[in-house]
């Protein structure tokens, strides 16, 4: 999957879940489209999780700690 943004990640999705729920895309384009949907729905869970684990670093044992950027 080319590197896309969270916020690319999600809009992409939501589109997929449009076409997806009006029914007018041939079967084929179908199960393309429900495919990308899954591999943008782990890129965003994976991403949330980085995100989530980044917090956990910055706010540990209840103290503030200055954030790097670095993992």
């Amino acid at each position: 999957m080319k590197q896309k943004s969270y916020e690319e990640a999600v809009k992409r999705l939501e589109e997929i879940v449009n076409l997806l729920e009006r029914n007018e895309v041939p079967l084929e384009e179908s199960i393309h489209l429900f495919q990308e949907g899954i591999e943008l729905s782990q890129y965003c869970n994976d991403k949330l999780d980085n995100i989530q684990k980044k917090v956990a670093k910055i706010y540990e044992n209840n103290e503030l700690k200055e954030f790097t950027g670095e993992e």
